[in-house]
């Protein structure tokens, strides 16, 4: 793996993650040692410059950035030390490049090169066809060269097991040790398709202890739930509309009773008085929100802001029982909560409101 920490940054108040690695930057006659940051929306950021992976590569291409600093520059770390270094460093650009657009892969939970190499070998060695075998290559050789021998299998055989299934029977390869070579057989090519048979039966054992309680995640298929707007007037009579934070239905916090979900949350995240009377008394969820946009908040809002929607959520529907039982029929869905509001709530940030669904679905089941 490449030497990165976990970082982030705050997107109108989403949490981006990101990955962070040290990078040298120019700066008139010298170099700064300085953090190359790479987040999962695809920014990459250094000292106070945000770009792109085109950028980076431009950066690079430039001497902007650098792995190494020529022989004999000045070089400083901030606080630290300063003056000339000779470096030399084990990785190219395009090694960084690919490393960091492995881990955009992995802060969003997809598979990285790696990962997608080890999902063509296992397929190929369920079926050993002619076109399995060109995906394998050409998604082995997307994996950066650096990181093969470490992802594609195992301390003891590397990536042997690999290389001997893109090679020709009689061809003679590198073997682990770089001082010895091995001739490719028949015999030898199917004992490295029997060696990735048993990985994947061996993560299928662990996969089934793994899940012993159930799923590690929600159906594949979601639900979505938010995002409409009837003007007309809801449906009658209503489904998957009842889940959303607008829809009426009357809850109430401390002791007193807002028209919807909606109309209390905004209501409840001001101090003033005034204000929120102004909020509470809005025609619609909607305009209940745009009222307290220009409503101060409270100095702790986004402190408490996720309690709060979650005792609105359990009093909404603790007092409707119809509406749980419309959300208890989405099953174990993943809930996705389409919402033009705040990231912060929708499935355009953290999903927060589907994810709540979710929690309030599992204890009216629980009960």
């Amino acid at each position: 793996m490449p030497d990165t920490t976990a970082t982030w940054r705050t997107v109108d108040d989403d949490v981006v993650r990101g990955q962070q690695r040290l990078i040298f930057v120019r700066e008139r006659d010298h170099h700064v040692l300085t953090t190359l940051r790479v987040y999962a929306d695809g920014v990459v950021i250094w000292q106070w410059t945000s770009s792109d992976f085109d950028g980076l590569r431009a950066a690079f291409d430039d001497g902007t950035l650098t792995l190494a600093p020529p022989e004999d520059s000045e070089i400083i770390v901030s606080g630290t030390a300063a003056g000339p270094a000779s470096l030399e460093s084990w990785l190219a650009p395009e090694q960084v490049i690919a490393d960091l657009a492995d881990e955009v892969d992995r802060l969003n939970d997809r598979p990285d090169s790696s990962g997608r190499c080890r999902d063509a070998l296992i397929a190929y060695a369920a079926e050993p066809s002619r076109s399995n075998l060109e995906i394998v290559r050409e998604r082995y050789h997307a994996v950066p060269e650096h990181q093969r021998i470490y992802m594609l299998g195992d301390m003891d055989r590397n990536d042997v097991p690999v290389r001997i299934l893109l090679a020709e029977p009689g061809e003679t390869i590198p073997a682990r040790r770089p001082d010895r070579t091995l001739t490719v057989t028949p015999r030898a090519r199917e004992q490295a398709l029997e060696y990735f048979r048993r990985r994947e039966r061996g993560v299928a054992e662990s996969r089934e202890r793994d899940t012993a309680d159930g799923p590690e995640t929600a159906i594949a298929v979601p639900l979505q739930v938010g995002g409409h707007v009837y003007p007309q007037g809801w449906p009658d009579p209503p489904g998957l509309e009842v889940l959303q934070i607008d829809y009426p239905a009357p809850v109430v916090h401390g002791g007193r009773e807002y028209p919807t979900v909606m109309h209390a949350y905004w209501a409840l995240s001001t101090d003033d008085a005034d204000w929120r009377d102004r909020i509470a008394a809005a025609v619609r969820g909607f305009d209940a929100r745009v009222t307290a946009e220009k409503a101060p908040r409270r100095d702790n809002w986004p402190a408490v802001r996720l309690g709060v929607m979650a005792a609105l959520l359990r009093d909404k529907f603790d007092r409707h029982p119809a509406m749980a039982r419309r959300l208890q029929e989405t099953g174990d869905a993943r809930l996705i909560y389409t919402d033009g509001g705040p990231r912060y709530w929708s499935s355009r940030g953290t999903n927060w409101l589907g994810r709540l669904l979710e929690l309030v679905r599992s204890e009216l089941a629980g009960r």
